[in-house]
C-alpha cells in the first residue's frame, strides 16, 4: 500500500505532468485496465500526435519508487485501432520502457515521474510513426513480436524445428492436481525420426507429471512454416482464424501462404493440424486448427491438372467462412537443448559440452557442485557422454559441503548425481553414474574428449598427467584439474592441453616449493587426520568457486584458442594472481620424460 505521503507527492507530480486523476467508472467499460489492474482511480493523459490524440491511463504500483506504473492506451486514433503496434498490445497494455533493464534514482520522485511522462510521449511518437509501415519501424517488433499474438494455450518445442523435420505434435493431460485449470493441457512437439527426440519426449512428460497414454492415437498433424514478411505494422491482429491467417499471409509472403495450403492439402482427410510459423528475424507462432468434413472431403487436384493442386483455389476453400470449425493460437515456448543452453553461451553460435565426451572424476564438494554447471552447459544433453566417476558414498557429515540431498544417504556419490542431474531436466539423456575409480589407463582416457579432475588428490593429478602423454596428440582428452588449495583458502584450475602439466605448475620455482605453493607453506596443522578420515573445516565457498573456475575452463575449450591454463581466487583477502597461459618448466619430471 503506498503512503498517504508519497501518494500525495506523486498526486502533484503528475498533475504538473498534465495527468488529471479519474475514477475508475470515468474509463471505457470494456477497457482492459477494469480486468488487468481494477482500481477505484487512475491518472490519465492525452498525448497529441501526428496522427491524433492517444489517451493514456496510469495505474501506480505498490511501491512508486521501484515499480513503474502500469500504462495502458485505452483510446487511440480510429485508424490504428485492431492493427498491429509496435509496444501496444491488442487490449492496450503499453510497454514504454523495460524495467527490468531500467536504471533510475528511486528517491527523487519529481526526475523520476517527469521522464515516465517524457518516454510515454516519446515512445507513442513511435507508435504514431508505424502507418508509415517502414523497415526501421517494424525494426521496433524485435524482442516483442510474439506477446502481440495473444496466445490461448503452450506448446513446447522439445526439437530444434525446421521446414525439413517431419515433427508431431501431442495434446498432453497433467495429472498434477496442484495445476489451475489454464495449466492443464499442453501441445508439445517432437521429431517423428530422432530417437533422441523421443527419449527426451518420454522424460518431459515424466518430470511434468502429464498423462501420456494413447500417444500414437493423440497426435497431430504438424507443419512448420517460414514467413519472410515484406512489412508488420498496420496488419490486423491478432488473427482469429485460418482465413485471417491465410489472409495475412496473402499479403505479407505470399510463398509462405502457398506452402501453408500445401501442407493443409496433401494431410488428406486429416482434420487436426498444428501449424508452426517460424517469422523471419522475430519469433515463431503456431496455430491449432480443426478441418471440417466438408472440407476434407474436397477433392483438391482438379480435372486436367492431376499432377498439381490449383493454389489458388485450395486457398479460397480453406479461407472460407466454413472451413473450420475451431482455432486456437499457441504461443511457441522453445524447450530443446539449443533454447536452453542459448543464454549460458560466450557467443551466438558457439558449441556447447553436448558435443564432447566428458569424464567428471570425483564427485565429492568440487565435483558435486561442478556436474550440475556442466550440465547447464550441455554435458549428457546430446550424442556424447558424459561420465561421473566416484566410488565413495554419501553420508550425512557430507551434506553441509554437497547438493545431494537427505534421499541420498548411504548411496554412491556419483550414482545418485547422476540421477538428479537426469531427472532435472528432458534433455539430459546421456548421463551415466559409475560407483568406481577412473581406470587412468591410455584406453580410458581415450575414450574421452575432455577429462575433469575434481579429486583433489596429487596422486591422481599427476597420473592423469602422465599417462595421457603416452597417447599420440591427435587422442589427447584435454584434462582440467580442479582443486581447492590452503586449505580452504584458494581455489584453482589448471588445464592441461599438452603444452603444460599438473607436476609444471608444482615445479615452478617462483610459485612453489617442494610442489606446495609458497603462500601456504606452514598450515599443515589445520589438517584433521586419523584413520579412515582426512578433512579440513572450512565453508563450501573455496569449492563453489573451483567449481566456477573449472566450468569456465570446460566452456573454454570450446573455443579455437585458450584465453589461459590457470586461473585462482583466493578468499582469505590476498592477492589473487591473475589469469595465465602456463608454460612447461625445464624441471617438470612428467613432461621431460615424455620429451620428444
Amino acid at each position: 500500500m503506498v503512503s498517504l505521503s508519497v501518494n500525495h507527492e506523486i498526486h502533484h507530480i503528475l498533475l504538473d505532468c498534465g495527468y488529471r486523476y479519474t475514477p475508475a467508472s470515468g474509463l471505457p467499460s470494456d477497457s482492459w485496465l477494469h480486468v488487468k489492474v481494477p482500481g477505484i482511480g487512475y491518472y490519465v493523459k492525452d498525448y497529441e500526435t501526428n496522427v491524433g490524440v492517444f489517451s493514456v491511463a496510469l495505474y501506480l504500483n505498490k511501491d512508486p519508487h521501484t515499480e513503474l506504473p502500469f500504462a495502458i492506451i485505452y483510446k487511440m486514433p480510429e485508424s490504428l485501432n485492431g492493427r498491429l503496434l509496435p509496444h501496444v498490445t491488442h487490449e492496450g497494455s503499453f510497454c514504454y520502457v523495460d524495467q527490468q533493464e531500467g536504471d533510475w534514482d528511486p528517491n527523487d520522485l519529481v526526475s523520476l515521474y517527469t521522464a515516465v511522462d517524457e518516454k510515454i510521449s516519446s515512445t507513442l511518437d513511435i507508435v504514431a510513426t508505424s502507418s508509415d509501415l517502414s523497415a526501421e519501424v517494424d525494426r521496433e517488433f524485435e524482442g516483442e513480436f510474439a506477446a502481440y499474438w495473444e496466445s490461448k494455450e503452450r506448446l513446447f518445442l522439445i526439437t530444434r524445428a525446421h521446414r525439413n523435420e517431419s515433427l508431431s505434435t501431442y495434446l498432453l493431460k497433467s495429472v498434477d492436481a496442484g495445476k489451475t485449470a489454464t495449466e492443464l493441457n499442453e501441445f508439445v512437439t517432437v521429431s517423428k525420426d530422432s530417437d533422441i527426440s523421443q527419449e527426451s519426449f518420454s522424460k518431459w512428460a515424466n518430470q511434468r507429471k502429464l498423462q501420456v497414454d494413447q500417444l500414437k492415437r493423440d497426435s497431430i498433424k504438424t507443419h512448420f512454416i517460414s514467413v519472410t514478411p515484406t512489412k508488420l505494422t498496420g496488419e490486423t491482429w491478432p488473427p482469429r482464424s485460418l482465413p485471417d491467417v491465410l489472409e495475412w499471409l496473402k499479403r505479407v509472403d505470399h510463398n509462405a501462404r502457398a506452402k501453408l495450403v500445401e501442407h493443409l492439402t496433401a494431410a488428406g482427410p486429416t482434420k487436426s493440424h498444428i501449424c508452426i510459423m517460424d517469422v523471419a528475424n522475430q519469433a515463431k507462432l503456431a496455430f491449432y486448427v480443426q478441418l471440417t468434413h466438408r472440407t476434407t472431403a474436397v477433392k483438391w487436384r482438379r480435372k486436367g491438372r492431376r499432377q498439381k493442386t490449383s493454389i489458388n483455389h485450395a486457398a479460397s476453400v480453406l479461407g472460407s467462412k466454413h472451413a473450420s470449425k475451431c482455432f486456437v493460437r499457441l504461443g511457441v515456448v522453445e524447450a530443446h537443448s539449443a533454447a536452453l543452453l542459448s543464454r549460458n553461451s560466450k557467443r551466438p553460435g558457439l558449441d556447447n559440452l553436448g558435443s564432447k565426451r566428458i569424464a567428471l572424476i570425483g564427485c565429492g564438494t568440487i565435483g558435486g557442485y561442478l556436474a550440475g554447471l556442466l550440465l547447464r552447459s550441455g554435458a549428457g544433453c546430446g550424442n556424447c557422454q558424459y561420465d561421473l566417476y566416484d566410488p565413495d558414498v554419501f553420508s550425512p557429515q557430507n551434506f553441509g559441503r554437497h547438493p545431494l540431498t537427505s534421499r541420498d544417504f548411504g548411496e554412491y556419490k556419483a550414482k545418485a548425481l547422476a540421477r538428479s542431474l537426469s531427472e532435472s531436466i528432458h534433455t539430459a539423456t546421456n548421463i551415466q553414474g559409475k560407483a568406481k575409480e577412473f581406470p587412468i589407463s591410455k584406453d580410458s582416457l581415450s575414450n574421452y574428449d575432455l577429462i575433469i579432475d575434481a579429486t583433489g588428490r596429487p596422486p591422481v593429478s599427476k597420473r592423469l598427467a602422465c599417462v595421457v602423454r603416452e597417447l599420440v596428440p591427435a587422442k589427447r582428452p584435454m584434462i582440467i584439474h580442479a582443486f581447492n588449495d590452503g586449505n580452504g583458502r584458494a581455489a584453482k584450475v589448471l588445464v592441461d592441453d599438452g603444452n603444460c602439466c599438473y607436476e609444471c605448475m608444482r615445479s615452478d620455482v617462483g610459485t612453489h616449493t617442494k610442489g606446495i605453493d609458497r603462500r601456504f607453506l606452514n598450515i599443515n596443522d589445520e589438517l584433521h587426520i586419523s584413520c579412515g578420515s582426512a578433512y579440513t573445516p572450512y565453508d563450501a565457498a573455496v569449492s563453489y568457486m573451483s567449481a566456477a573456475l573449472a566450468a569456465q575452463a570446460a566452456l573454454n575449450s570450446l573455443e579455437m584458442q585458450l584465453p589461459w591454463t590457470y586461473n585462482e581466487h583466493i578468499l582469505d583477502g590476498s592477492r589473487t594472481r591473475k589469469p595465465k597461459l602456463l608454460r612447461t618448466q625445464p624441471n617438470c619430471p612428467i613432461c621431460h620424460a615424455h620429451a620428444g
